[in-house]
């Protein structure tokens, strides 16, 4: 009875973080509607709606959306994590990050990029649809080759926070309450797949959160997977266009050689800096 109401109750932040993202779209909307029909009133009714619906589909205002709704979980789950998951907020630095552990995640950033970009293309190759409203979701959110500032902050930045904070902080600290820790991570990575929103991102997203739930595991500590996620989504944001120039056969060889040599060097670094870290903590 106590893993069933762990499992619905591990649930609730993936909810609560969707139906805050509601939450503050339909408020900034009705915000701006406020706003243009009262400091419009010489303008038709028409007008109105038409100025409105160009702008609740601009790229800048999703943008506002999307760092607005980060904020708001920052704040949410900061405190949800701090005060009921055991979370510290200013840990000591030295004591929780090992160099080798942070040689382990800069070969795991590149490694779990070009796994990515395998699984995106086996899926994509099977179900095509999946592609196009995967491209069509990042056009409309302003994840193009021209990324304007406010959505590199949102994205290299705020997103990685929020999301850590709603799954490795306490989504699986409250499935960990009632399950060994690879029935959790499975649990916290399939949620954060669902988080997404789209079929295609979910899938990648998926294989992405299992990694991060390893790592906030075996790294002890929230702000591993939060340099991760940093430097994840700084490759996938301004580094990877890069590949796209290269000759298709090199890039293949490239996205191999990465994905094993980045993954098994990257778990083998950070494993060891963990251990040496561990006791050196004891001693």
């Amino acid at each position: 009875m106590k893993k069933i109401s762990t499992f619905f109750f591990s649930t609730l932040p993936c909810l609560l973080g969707i139906g805050l993202q509601f939450i503050v779209s339909l408020y900034l909307m009705l915000l701006s509607a406020i706003f243009v029909f009262f400091k419009m009133p010489h303008r038709s009714t028409n007008h109105k709606w038409e100025y409105l619906s160009q702008l609740w589909t601009n790229m800048d205002f999703n943008t506002i959306i999307m760092i607005s709704f980060s904020i708001s979980c920052m704040s949410l789950f900061g405190l949800w994590y701090y005060k009921s998951c055991g979370g510290e907020f200013k840990p000591n630095f030295k004591k929780t990050f090992h160099p080798l552990q942070v040689a382990g995640i800069l070969f795991l950033v590149p490694g779990t990029q070009f796994m990515s970009s395998i699984l995106v293309g086996l899926i994509s190759s099977v179900f095509p649809s999946w592609l196009e409203a995967y491209e069509t979701l990042m056009e409309t959110a302003g994840l193009t080759e021209h990324i304007s500032t406010a959505m590199i902050l949102y994205s290299v930045f705020l997103a990685p926070i929020s999301e850590e904070l709603i799954f490795r902080g306490v989504t699986m600290r409250i499935a960990r309450r009632a399950f060994p820790f690879w029935i959790a991570n499975i649990i916290q990575a399939i949620l954060f797949g669902v988080f997404h929103m789209n079929m295609l991102q979910g899938c990648y997203a998926f294989a992405l959160g299992l990694f991060l739930g390893y790592i906030c595991e075996y790294g002890g500590t929230i702000y591993h997977v939060i340099l991760f996620h940093f430097l994840f989504n700084l490759w996938g944001t301004t580094a990877s266009e890069w590949l796209s120039a290269i000759h298709p056969t090199f890039g293949g060889i490239i996205i191999l050689l990465g994905t094993t040599l980045g993954l098994s060097l990257g778990i083998k670094l950070f494993q060891k800096g963990t251990k040496q870290l561990q006791v050196s903590t004891i001693s």
